[in-house]
């Protein structure tokens, strides 16, 4: 804004000749500009860009008129993401276990992530709702038929929960947040990726095994980012051919495999020690060798940013000699 003189600017409108309206213009482009900006601590910052225009993860156009002032979320990673972008203000309600960070406890819950609450939803006047792939769709149809914005945001790999945070950053008017999240995670995972790259062949990754549920034997295939979190951490998900992105798993197949990491999920109850005590679970290559590492299920299991920490953590655990 140095040197910029708002009567002289005015005195361009006056002026005649060829270039008077290309001059006219500039200068009411400039005004425009001008007046749509706010000032805050002697820095102009351009106001949001609404509407937003997006296709959600279900195919639907979504347009959102203006920045939303009353959010709901409806999945914990997206609870998660909107704090992480600043926005949490805006939140009005969330579902049973959106828990983190703690000052999401303080917010209005309106069910569970399967079995929201439409009452206690449309008692919140949201002007926006973020909904999971686990959403009823009787639940979407609702809101949208009261003219609701409802985005549903899914996403199956490392690369989608970022363009999941990008999204929302943009719906929600946060976008240069979530442009400053986005580049320290990519910074993050190169970093990983590197390590791995650098120091051993695709050939020498160790052999991973992710336990979601005990009994049935319950895993991740491809299709989803805990999938692409083995292969960036530098292991070889031994369940990425199977059919299906939560596919119950053979136990003979597992055998088979012989797997030299046994990762296990606490949504699956179990510990190390009872692991190892499971019967003809001794056979297997990373219970023989003491591999057996439970994980925190709402840090791998949340398509958020925590993922990055997830990331480090299975780094460590998967190749402690070069991740300490």
């Amino acid at each position: 804004m140095a040197g910029f003189n708002l009567a002289e600017s005015f005195k361009l409108l006056r002026g005649d000749g060829v270039m008077k309206n290309i001059r006219r213009l500039i200068v009411l482009t400039f005004l425009f500009v001008l007046i749509t900006s706010y000032f805050v601590g002697g820095n102009i910052v351009v106001a949001r860009n609404y509407p937003v225009n997006i296709i959600d993860d279900l195919g639907k156009e979504v347009v959102v008129e203006e920045e939303p002032a009353r959010i709901i979320s409806l999945a914990p990673s997206h609870t998660e993401i909107v704090f992480a972008l600043g926005g949490e203000e805006k939140l009005v309600g969330v579902t049973e276990y959106g828990d983190y960070p703690k000052a999401a406890q303080e917010i209005t819950n309106i069910g569970t992530i399967t079995e929201p609450s439409m009452e206690r939803i449309i008692g919140l006047q949201p002007d926006l709702v973020l909904a999971s792939e686990l959403t009823p769709k009787e639940t979407i149809q609702r809101l949208e038929q009261l003219e609701i914005n409802v985005v549903a945001l899914a996403p199956e790999s490392v690369d989608g929960v970022i363009e999941t945070i990008s999204s929302v950053g943009e719906l929600i008017g946060q976008q240069e947040e979530a442009v400053s999240l986005i580049a320290e995670m990519n910074d993050k995972i190169t970093e990983v990726r590197e390590i791995v790259e650098k120091n051993m062949a695709d050939d020498e990754r160790p052999k991973v095994f992710y336990e979601v549920w005990k009994e049935p034997l319950y895993t991740a295939s491809a299709g989803t980012f805990i999938d692409d979190l083995i292969h960036l951490a530098g292991g070889v998900n031994i369940a990425h051919d199977t059919q299906g992105k939560w596919p119950q798993y053979n136990f003979e197949v597992l055998l088979a495999q012989n797997p030299d990491i046994y990762l296990v999920s606490h949504e699956s109850e179990a510990s190390k020690e009872s692991v190892q005590a499971r019967e003809k679970f001794q056979s297997i290559k990373a219970i023989k060798e003491g591999r057996v590492y439970p994980l925190d299920a709402d840090l791998l299991n949340r398509a958020g940013p925590k993922l990055i920490l997830a990331l480090e953590e299975l780094a460590e655990v998967i190749h402690p000699e070069l991740f300490n």
